[in-house]
């Protein structure tokens, strides 16, 4: 696995402390909900470009 870049390190780091500092818990829920959407769409397109780059079908369900 390739190492994180600076910049995606300084807004993970960024990210974690105002998600530590916030006290809202239907803030974080939102926030935390919002996250795992955004994690499985970039899941998603990443699989769609690799079956690209390798030529086949991109599984559906």
């Amino acid at each position: 696995m390739q190492p994180i870049s600076l910049s995606r390190a300084f807004a993970i780091e960024s990210h974690g402390r105002a998600i530590d500092a916030c006290q809202d818990i239907e803030e974080l829920r939102a926030a935390a909900k919002n996250l795992l959407q955004a994690w499985q769409l970039q899941a998603s397109f990443s699989e769609d470009f690799a079956a690209q780059l390798l030529g086949m079908k991109a599984r559906t369900f």
